[in-house]
């Protein structure tokens, strides 16, 4: 069998965005009253384009904390954003010396954020606070969870500080947080069928921006089907975030659906095998899933038989970032490197000194090797 695996932000679709929504959740986990209440000077109910692009410019430091993040191998806009406001609330925990701290997960919630925000009052943020951890964090999703627990209870002189590990309640605000932004308040009822924090959030997933014309790139997925290839979907997209744009572009009944691997089925098996995680990329349970077919009878099978599962079957990855590449060297897949992710042309020399097989300037580029 022969098989096409795609990531969809840095390769289809435009990751920007996702990234203004992950700056926009930092910030309102930072100034809303609802959360830190430290207070702003934008009103988040009230946005202009430029302000928007303001929030970035500081959350993220021109984008110097992303990608870090990237070269890190971190992969999901939901774990990235949570590693910024984390290292900012630990910072402002320590600087404002809080004393009597409780940061365990089992007695967290949002009035825990509410009366953080009390011993807050007044603080300033430093916007390098992120960048201090990173630089000292280790590569690869696990290894900087881990990493961050152990810097918070250093850094607070806590023994548990459980409320940041992955899918911590703490977690859980702030993927809720950038669901609420990405998809608007009625769409994130329908889909996460939880009530929304606010009513004046409109939705960001009906401004995707494609990567590369639209009809050749679906001439070039019917071209690879007529060659003989399989091709299937695995990305740190939620799944109603990869189907909605997909479908709207048109690209959506190029896919088996059974073949599309996202966050949702990641969050789903972390759930049913929570001693296993993380499955988010590097790890390459979504690109088994892409491979196999997504059957949650199936989903131990993806997590525990990995390793060059792959390798002496005709199987390519295209992505954009190292977790990508990373997923394809664990399983044994070919990978070819688009540069048109957050990096652009300057990911060509992290992926080379990877040893990516393939670098291409964009998706359509593809067909010089597969076609």
């Amino acid at each position: 069998m022969k098989q096409v695996l795609f990531d969809v932000d840095g390769v289809f679709l435009s990751e920007e965005r996702c990234f203004d929504v992950s700056a926009l959740t930092v910030y309102e986990l930072l100034h809303s009253e609802s959360f830190l209440n430290l207070k702003g000077s934008i009103h988040l109910n009230d946005l202009k384009e430029n302000d928007i692009e303001q929030i970035r410019k500081d959350i993220f430091i021109d984008d110097k904390i992303l990608n870090q993040l990237k070269s890190l191998g971190l992969n999901s806009n939901w774990d990235m954003l949570f590693i910024v406001i984390s290292t900012h609330l630990i910072e402002l925990l320590k600087k404002e010396n809080v004393t009597n701290l409780d940061l365990s997960h089992d007695n967290f919630n949002e009035e825990t954020l509410q009366s953080f925000a009390k011993d807050l009052e007044g603080a300033q943020i430093d916007f390098e606070t992120p960048l201090q951890f990173l630089s000292k964090a280790t590569s690869g999703k696990e290894n900087i969870y881990q990493d961050l627990i152990a810097y918070a209870k250093d850094q607070l002189n806590v023994n548990d500080a459980s409320i940041f590990e992955l899918k911590s309640k703490f977690w859980d605000i702030a993927q809720e947080v950038y669901q609420e932004w990405y998809l608007g308040t009625e769409l994130y009822k329908e889909v996460e069928h939880k009530t929304p924090r606010t009513t004046y959030k409109n939705g960001y997933i009906k401004e995707e921006v494609v990567l590369a014309d639209i009809d050749a790139v679906t001439q070039l997925l019917e071209d690879l089907k007529q060659a003989g290839y399989q091709i299937g979907i695995a990305t740190g997209r939620p799944r109603t975030e990869t189907l909605v744009p997909f479908e709207t572009i048109g690209w959506l009944k190029q896919f088996d659906e059974f073949h599309i691997g996202t966050a949702s089925e990641v969050l789903e098996a972390e759930t049913t095998y929570p001693e296993l995680k993380p499955l988010g990329k590097p790890n390459p349970f979504s690109y088994l899933i892409a491979n196999s077919g997504n059957n949650p009878d199936k989903y131990l099978t993806y997590i525990e038989n990995q390793e060059n599962i792959f390798e002496n079957e005709d199987i390519y990855i295209v992505g954009d970032s190292l977790a990508d590449l990373l997923s394809a060297k664990k399983t044994g897949a070919t990978f070819i490197g688009t540069l048109t992710g957050l990096k652009g042309q300057a990911a060509k020399a992290e992926l080379e000194a990877n040893d990516a097989e393939h670098i291409v300037d964009n998706v359509l580029d593809i067909r010089s090797v597969l076609l």
